[in-house]
């Protein structure tokens, strides 16, 4: 099967993102140029150990979190925390996007004009690095807030032996907002720059400088170079550790007993591979998406019985991406797990226990989607739940006069106590979900999926309401304190995370966003100000808040009823507050 019905990308494009990377090699930091509808940036490598290792990260790896205002989807919504990458390939990057250099405004440009179909970031080594990051951010910055199809040109990332950037995070994030697709990385089978960054910088700082400047394509390579036969026994050493405890998370071997104790002291890289790889043998193409998978490719596909001849491939590999790319017309082309997967292992010379740790990565991978089919077969129950609150409980509590917050706080009657079923049970349902989220062991795109966001939201709104009435009717914001602080569900902040992205792609503002999130915690809001004196600032705020919370149905009218406790402590304001309060004319 050829390249570009597995990757969408021909061969002659591969060509043409190979040729412009080696035309970077004589700029400054990027050369742009044009073919066809086909925009391609390339970017130039460095070899100096700093553009590798940012020198004052502290940092084992050199890694560090990515700017969440800089780069608002890189991040976990599940665990709340930012992607890492390597610091000094981010200050390369904030250095292209700087006054400094015409990239940005030679992007928007591109953009602008409506001229292109793509816009393809390329490069070489490191340059592959600054290419990765170039298109994350222009994802971010054209991408993020776009709906309906592709306004702007569509991007593809095409690198030759190029350094692992980020970590689980960073691909996590590229595969929620399907933006994986967009990034394809060529790999020599023996080529060290791709396992460069599975080793700490402490393990190979005294070799790095020589390595580096052996990979520079104008230098020359010598037959038995022991200082690179060294670096390369490191970082494969190194490379296997990753490998196989991450085979063994995978397998569940929890009788390595050597390995867990190693790595109980061993800090492992953070770095993990994203988006397609395509492994180059001497007779194929071998891709694969599966960044356990390709984790364990990176070692085994490595391997040799000559370690000599190992160390002087693994530059020489570096060096062969010329050779791979006018020759890649007469490979066969194979997708793992798909099809050829015995032919393609054998390829890369697996060993039958080899395979066993790839065949557990695609195995891990058929267990997330798994879990996503039994979510989506309960997904009628959750609705169901939700329904029979929405459309019998709430207008059964309205009828009252109550609204359904103050019923189920004080939950004198039957549909009361089946509410309070309704409400554990639904908890328990996304707290298992969530449960799931943060273990890794759903795919990546659930999160991102508009079907689970709408319907966690649709949860949060209607059922929040009720943990705070059943966490204040148990008095424990005495015993455990505010709920916002101590109290609140992280089932509920989630949600809240997951809203609060989707609002991101509409173009809201930062502030915007914030605000119009935290109206199911409005009934946790009031309960606090009722047990407060009046502060004028605080209520208006409120009040305010109110208005745009019924705007976007985060509240409903249910809380101007007669029997509210909202209504109820309104009404207890002084009169010089109420007579100019926006509310007025609900309050009547």
């Amino acid at each position: 099967m050829a390249l570009e019905a597995l990757a969408g990308i021909s061969n002659d494009l591969v060509a043409s993102s190979w040729m412009a990377s080696t035309r970077a090699n004589n700029t400054e930091h990027f050369r742009k140029e044009e073919e066809g509808e086909i925009v391609f940036f390339s970017f130039k490598p460095s070899f100096s150990v700093k553009d590798w290792f940012a020198p004052e990260n502290e940092s084992p790896f050199g890694e560090t979190e990515m700017k969440r205002d800089q780069f608002p989807c890189m991040r976990s919504f599940s665990n709340d925390v930012d992607a890492t990458a390597n610091e000094a390939f981010l200050k390369n990057l904030d250095i292209l996007i700087s006054p400094r250099t015409s990239f940005r405004d030679d992007v928007k440009a591109v953009v602008d004009s409506m001229r292109s179909q793509r816009i393809v970031f390329t490069g070489h080594s490191s340059g592959g690095a600054t290419a990765i990051l170039a298109t994350v951010w222009y994802l971010e910055t054209y991408f993020t807030k776009q709906s309906g199809g592709f306004p702007f040109p569509e991007p593809l990332c095409v690198t030759f032996g190029a350094p692992l950037v980020g970590d689980y995070v960073f691909n996590h994030a590229l595969g929620r907002e399907n933006w994986s697709r967009f990034f394809v990385n060529f790999v020599t089978r023996f080529d060290i720059v791709p396992r460069i960054m599975l080793a700490p910088e402490a393990s190979t700082k005294q070799a790095l400088p020589y390595a580096l400047s052996r990979l520079d394509h104008t230098a020359s390579i010598q037959e038995n170079d022991q200082s690179i036969a060294g670096f390369s026994a490191i970082v494969m050493k190194d490379t296997e550790i990753a490998a196989r405890q991450s085979a063994c998370e995978l397998i569940g071997d929890g009788g390595n007993a050597f390995l867990e104790t190693f790595s109980s002291f061993l800090e492992l890289s953070p770095y993990k591979p994203a988006g397609t790889f395509v492994f180059s043998t001497g007779t194929r193409l071998v891709l694969m998406n599966n960044s356990d998978a390709i984790l364990q490719i990176l070692f085994y596909a490595s391997q040799s019985s000559n370690e000599q001849e190992l160390s002087l491939r693994s530059i020489r590999d570096h060096h062969s991406y010329e050779e791979m790319v006018h020759s890649m017309g007469k490979k066969v082309v194979n997708q793992l797990p798909l099809g050829g997967g015995a032919s393609a292992l054998s390829d890369l010379r697996l060993t039958t226990s080899d395979r066993e740790c790839v065949h557990a990565a695609f195995e891990a991978e058929k267990k997330r989607v798994d879990n996503q089919s039994n979510i989506d077969a309960k997904q009628s129950k959750i609705v169901e739940k939700l329904e029979w609150i929405e459309n019998e409980y709430k207008p059964r509590c309205r009828a009252l006069a109550k609204g359904y917050y103050d019923s189920f706080k004080k939950s004198p009657e039957k549909e009361d106590f089946t509410a309070n079923v309704t409400r554990a049970e639904l908890a328990g349902s996304f707290d298992d979900v969530l449960g799931l989220l943060k273990k890794c062991q759903l795919p990546d795109g659930f999160e991102g999926s508009s079907v689970w966001i709408k319907l966690a939201t649709r949860y949060r709104r209607l059922m929040e309401p009720l943990d705070i009435a059943n966490y204040h009717r148990h008095l424990k914001n005495e015993d455990t304190g505010i709920y916002m602080e101590k109290g609140r569900p992280n089932r509920y902040k989630h949600a809240q995370r997951l809203y609060k992205h989707d609002l991101l792609k509409t173009g809201r503002t930062a502030e915007e966003i914030e605000v119009s999130s935290l109206g199911s915690c409005f009934w946790a809001e009031v309960e606090e100000l009722r047990g407060k004196e009046y502060d004028e600032a605080t209520v208006k705020k409120l009040e305010w808040l109110v208005q745009g919370w019924i705007k976007d149905e985060e509240v409903d009218e249910h809380i101007f009823l007669e029997g509210s406790t909202f209504r109820k402590w309104w009404h207890s304001l002084p009169e010089h507050h109420k007579i100019y309060s926006p509310l007025r004319k609900r309050m009547g």
